[in-house]
């Protein structure tokens, strides 16, 4: 069976349903285990699995509800967020000044109110009100940034060292790392040698690229998050004209943990970005798709998982050949932004990019039922198995997702979810870009009655 060529009316509420969710999920423990975020990232996976399975309902009245259903889904989901983030501490390290929070609090009850008044019939600030709420976001950024100016954590010292690598013109793939925690818990055995963690920067090319320009202008490679953050709200929100994509928007840009994201310096916010153009290119630019595709596959390892799924952008008669022609260009692209470090030493950065994700120990406390299931049972499941079930997750993609960019971006979503949730270690920062996804999949879509009217 082929997949359609048009949307589902059914799409964006599950969708939004599932994007919420996920949010909620991380919220607790900050990404870890909880027996809370359990049971939230089983809706999001279920509602992310049906929105790509389920057919179109033939129920008329269901099809004029979808459009109203996801903006009143995403309100309420809105409402919840807002409530976390004013109610818990959006990061881990913040030491802030005598003012303590209130500067924070301010700016959430601002954009609590702008995000509200864009529910209504006739959103109050009109086009404006998304670009507000992206500068209200980057002000609490920036708020975030200065206030915790040293995580405790590796990523963000594993960028630190590079950068001094690269001011000494030494290849940061090829030197070593310090161990920040004392213990060996969270890196393979043996990776660990007098204190020294033995692998160099464990990010692609182009992410370096991406943070170092945040270090060199601000200071700080997390402006460079923040600014990622905030074009992915606006290529959202400016990917179809209906005012969901823009409730999508601020979904994302204040899901509850996304300041505890930019505090700890993950650079899945790249991956946001560039999974938001990759979507907006293939709504209002396609000549730009293989660009911003290729970009997406170079910014993190992982992304070629979604190589396959690209087919579902190309609705013709012949899909695989333009699928083929845009990966080939795609690969181009990652090809030039990525070669210039392999070529200076390809072994050192296989064994930082590949060869330390293998060797990485399996968590007991990562959102995943992997680790549900050894806690449960005492058991440790094998942690290829994330790959094993990755492999239906695309096969069902292919065969019942629509190919619009709506139904590519929500099998992509789905495809991750269940990636993520059975491997041997997910993070925040892993949903995140999840969620991501699931918004850009909602900001795409188009409800079937009003393709109906454009056609007519």
């Amino acid at each position: 069976m082929t997949p359609g060529t048009q949307e589902r009316s059914h799409l964006a509420p599950l969708l939004s349903v599932a994007a919420v969710a996920l949010g909620y999920a991380v919220q607790f423990g900050n990404g870890a285990r909880h027996p809370d975020s359990m049971v939230l990232l089983t809706v999001a996976l279920v509602a992310s699995l049906l929105a790509v399975v389920l057919p179109e309902p033939r129920h008329a009245r269901l099809v004029q509800l979808a459009e109203r259903a996801t903006i009143l889904l995403l309100g309420i989901g809105l409402i919840g967020q807002f409530i976390f983030l004013a109610t818990s501490s959006p990061a881990v390290y913040l030491r802030p000044g005598r003012g303590g929070f209130t500067s924070f609090l301010t700016g959430i009850a601002v954009a609590a109110v702008l995000a509200g008044a864009g529910l209504s019939g006739k959103p109050w600030l009109g086009r404006l009100r998304l670009p507000v709420l992206v500068g209200v976001h980057v002000a609490l950024g920036s708020w975030i940034i200065h206030y915790s100016p040293n995580p405790f954590i590796d990523v963000y010292t594993f960028h630190v060292e590079a950068f001094k690598a690269l001011a000494q013109g030494i290849n940061p793939f090829a030197i070593t790392m310090p161990n920040i925690y004392g213990h060996e818990q969270f890196y393979g055995p043996g990776l660990v040698v007098n204190g020294r963690l033995q692998v160099g920067f464990p990010y692609p090319p182009f992410s370096l690229m991406l943070s170092w320009v945040g270090h060199l202008l601000g200071g700080d490679y997390r402006y460079t998050n923040l600014a990622a953050m905030a074009l992915a709200a606006l290529l959202m929100g400016t990917c179809r004209p209906g005012q969901w994509a823009q409730v999508a928007a601020v979904v994302f840009l204040f899901t509850p943990r996304t300041f505890f994201v930019l505090e700890q310096g993950w650079t899945d916010a790249y991956v946001a970005l560039l999974v938001a153009a990759t979507v907006w290119s293939a709504c209002r630019a396609p000549r730009l798709l293989p660009v911003a595709l290729g970009l997406l596959f170079a910014v993190k390892h992982y992304m070629v998982l979604a190589a396959p799924l690209v087919v579902l952008l190309y609705p013709g008669p012949q899909p695989w050949r333009e699928t083929l022609r845009t990966l080939l260009k795609a690969a181009g692209v990652a090809a030039v932004v990525t070669l210039p470090f392999a070529v200076m030493n390809p072994v050192a950065l296989y064994n930082d990019l590949v060869g330390f994700q293998m060797r990485q120990p399996f968590r007991m406390d990562a959102l995943s039922y992997l680790a549900w299931w050894a806690d449960r049972t005492g058991r440790q499941p094998p942690s290829w198995f994330g790959f094993a079930v990755v492999l239906p997750a695309i096969g069902l993609s292919l065969w019942r997702a629509p190919r619009t960019p709506a139904g590519f971006a929500a099998a992509m979503a789905m495809t991750f979810t269940v990636f993520f949730a059975f491997s041997k270690q997910a993070f925040c920062n892993y949903y995140y870009f999840v969620i991501a996804t699931l918004c850009s999949a909602i900001a795409a879509w188009t409800p079937p009655l009003q393709e109906q009217r454009a056609s007519q």
